[in-house]
């Protein structure tokens, strides 16, 4: 649907206390009176209106899919991307009940979507920039990649479940094709969409869009991403889409689910991971952040080993992989030799999610913590050089400690880059 249906009206504070008002199972949650309820906009995402509602009892968020992006008003955009957003946490909250949200309401006509408030919480990307990012939030983050695509993937269902999952996500068509266009196209060639304010990139984006090696890499990550439905992808998750406190964790933002290869997630998440560590100065800093992705991805695949290993065997020998005895070396190797794959497409889509938040659509505000023009120009620099070479030499690095050597290349190789 591209345009709203007659039933449908956008709603402002107000309009969000009537609408809560009648329904009672989640007035009951506000509690009080509704009068008395306190309601604010915040809306800081690019496509959609969010409210938090506060009673004497509890918090909920509503959030609404507008007819076009909210930033930018000339871009029409359809509005079920709410309701792919409540049937993904619909599909994994079982799986990830404390480090997501519930689907508490969905509206059809009025695409309204409303889950429990984080008001509490912090965005992971301001916290990393504040410096009080949990560390324990990268770990949770793995162990929710691991747990969702694991339970949605061909490893713990029936192929009957999950192509009917596929088939619903499918229609999730306007929503992929952004992420196809701008992760995996639109920086790779002139683009109205594509911008960068620092003139010092235009050489480095020249030559990342001339080099043949990573223009095959690049075509290969997107043919696999559209071809390759491993597991049901959170599809945007990066450290805006995370909120955490101290001890708890929670990812939002589900809209772009689909269906794809599992390195994809955990490519963008890692990408955001490095792109707050570029843009760090405070050495006690970069040394979290640093652990945060050995962590992410530690977390990860000790959590998808664990679960492939122990879960309940599923009785459909179709969906039956790497049959050997659980004890058996021969089981235990071949899993391992699968999550390198996942890792090895990891790399490739961290590099490209860097290179698509410094030069394409939607930049990252971690580098503005650095005022200096200059200083922001050489660090990104270093950054798209960093994803360039994991293009182009990412099948080298096995693990993290190779692919913390090609960072610290990067970093050595570039004088200005006082790291």
């Amino acid at each position: 649907m591209s345009t709203p249906q007659s039933a449908y009206r956008t709603v402002d504070a107000e309009g969000v206390r009537a609408y809560v008002a009648k329904l009672p199972h989640l007035a009951a949650r506000l509690g009080g009176n509704p009068a008395d309820w306190t309601i604010r906009e915040v809306s800081d995402g690019n496509l959609n209106m969010v409210f938090l509602a506060h009673g004497p009892k509890g918090g909920l968020c509503l959030k609404q899919a507008l007819p076009h992006v909210r930033v930018d008003p000339s871009w029409k955009m359809p509005l079920d991307r709410t309701f792919f957003e409540a049937s993904y946490l619909r599909e994994v909250f079982s799986s990830v009940p404390d480090l997501t949200t519930e689907c508490l309401h969905f509206d059809p006509e009025q695409f309204i979507l409303i889950v429990e408030s984080l008001a509490d919480h912090t965005v992971l990307r301001t916290a990393l920039m504040g410096g009080t990012a949990p560390e324990q939030s990268a770990v949770h983050v793995g162990l929710f990649v691991a747990r969702s695509t694991f339970h949605t993937s061909l490893f713990s269902e029936s192929f009957e479940k999950t192509m009917d999952r596929r088939i619903l996500f499918a229609r999730n068509q306007t929503l992929t094709r952004i992420t196809v266009d701008l992760v995996l196209t639109d920086p790779y060639f002139s683009h109205p969409r594509n911008h960068w304010a620092e003139t010092e990139l235009t050489a480095t984006v020249a030559d990342i869009r001339a080099n043949p090696t990573v223009k095959t890499r690049v075509d290969d990550l997107r043919l696999k991403f559209l071809s390759n439905p491993q597991a049901l992808l959170h599809g945007d998750l990066h450290t805006g889409s995370v909120m955490a406190t101290q001890s708890d964790t929670r990812v939002i933002d589900g809209e772009f689910a689909t269906y794809g290869p599992i390195g994809f997630d955990i490519g963008l998440f890692m990408a955001n991971l490095f792109l707050s560590l570029f843009s760090q100065e405070n050495i006690e800093k970069k040394s979290l952040q640093i652990k945060m992705i050995q962590k992410f991805w530690l977390s990860f695949e000790s959590e998808f080993l664990k679960l492939w290993m122990t879960a309940p065997r599923n009785p459909d020998p179709s969906t039956h992989y790497y049959e050997e005895d659980s004890s058996s070396k021969n089981s235990y190797e071949n899993k391992k030799n699968f999550i390198q794959t996942i890792f090895q497409d990891a790399l490739g889509y961290c590099a490209t999610e860097i290179i698509r938040r410094i030069i394409g659509y939607a930049h990252v505000a971690d580098f503005s913590a650095l005022k200096d023009h200059h200083k922001i120009a050489v660090r990104k620099k270093t950054a798209l050089l960093f994803a360039k070479n994991l293009l182009t030499n990412g099948n080298s690095a096995e693990t993290l400690e190779k692919v913390f050597e090609i960072f610290s290349q990067n970093i050595a190789s570039n004088p200005e880059c006082k790291f």
